[in-house]
Formats: structure tokens, sequence, C-alpha cells
């Protein structure tokens, strides 16, 4: 595996990391979850993702009635509506983000903070969102609720659905097993993956 201080023209012995794109966003519904026959495995109430708010801030072209094609250089038509700041324009698009755990009996978790299990109320509802996993380092493993035995679930999958709106997702994961300190474990790429809209990905940790 490669990690942070591997010379740039060392390449890896074998594949370590997997992103695959399952399809369009519309594979997940945030009001029914993950689907059994999809995602098996995972415990109740847990099958869900976190909703994440981002605010987009974008130059504002008063010339320009329509989204511009190019992606890095959005333009709001007059009908769109956002909070306006000196020359900019911003708005909130939101992201669906999972961060996955399995343990070896195969129950599978989503975790919404570093010490806690996602879980929804009665009525299946989400109530928490995905600022605490988006701006936190997250445990590589983490006790599973599955048996009172001391089974611990390891860090997996990390789940991203991006929104409709043209806007760069990208992703740029680090691993670092001895969080006193020791190597950092990367992809390799030189840039962030960049992940395509309206889509839902899943990439696989080591």
């Amino acid at each position: 595996m490669l990690h942070t201080d591997s010379p740039n023209s060392l390449l890896p012995q074998f594949p370590s990391w997997s992103l695959v794109c399952l399809g369009s966003s519309c594979l997940y519904s945030h009001n029914l979850g993950l689907q059994e026959t999809q995602h098996p495995g995972f415990l109740n109430s847990t099958a869900y993702l976190l909703p994440w708010d981002v605010t987009v801030r974008l130059e504002h072209h008063p010339r320009d009635r329509y989204w511009n094609t190019d992606k890095n250089k959005i333009n709001l038509s007059p009908v769109q509506r956002g909070r306006k700041t000196k020359g900019f324009r911003e708005f909130s698009v939101k992201i669906f983000i999972g961060v996955e755990y399995e343990c070896p009996r195969g129950h599978r978790f989503m975790c919404s903070a570093p010490d806690k299990i996602l879980t929804t109320a009665n009525n299946g509802i989400v109530k928490e969102n995905g600022n605490k996993v988006s701006n936190s380092d997250m445990p590589l493993y983490f006790p599973c609720p599955c048996s009172s035995a001391s089974m611990m679930a390891q860090l997996m999958r990390i789940h991203v659905v991006t929104p409709k709106a043209p806007v760069h997702v990208t992703l740029n994961p680090m691993v670092q097993p001895d969080e006193n300190g020791g190597p950092i474990f990367v992809t390799g790429f030189d840039t962030p993956i960049e992940l395509t809209q309206s889509t839902y990905w899943i990439l696989r940790l080591p």
C-alpha cells in the first residue's frame, strides 16, 4: 500500500482501494433508507445515510440566464434563489454520506459520529446530519452492537450520493492505523478523486 512517504515512482503490489459507482442517485431514498436486497446485513435502524448540507459560493454573472456548461464556473439564472454576498451568490446543496462498519459476523451499521452509531426515530426519520462525520477523524474500529461480547467492527466502506447540481464533489481518503503516529496510507492519486453529479458511489477501504 502507498503512504505519504512512499517514493513517487513506487506502484502498489495489489489493489487496496476500490471505488464503485452503483448508478443514479435515485437508487437511494432517504425516506426508505438502504434496501435489504441491495445492501444486505445492516442492523435495524442503521441502514440510512446522513444528509449533509454544503454551502457553495458562486460567482454571479447578470448577463447569463442559465447554468454555464463549464462546470468550473456555475452561473445562476434569475429564477434561482440564493443568499447574495459581495459579488457572489451562495446556495446550499445536499450530499448524502455514510460511514459503514462491518464485524466478522457480517453485521453492518453506520456511524453518525466518531463515538456514536446512527439510529433513527420510531417513524424512520434520521434526525442527525453529516457534519460530525465530515469534520472528524473516524475510528478504524468500533464495538459492534450485535453481541454482548467484545466484537469489534472495522471501518469498511464510505457511501456518497452526489447532488444533481453541477458542482464538484471529491474524495481524498487517508488511513492512519496508529493514532499516535505512523504512516498515512493514501490512494496514490496526485489530486482528489472527482465524483460525477447525481450518482451513488461506494469507496471500499483497505
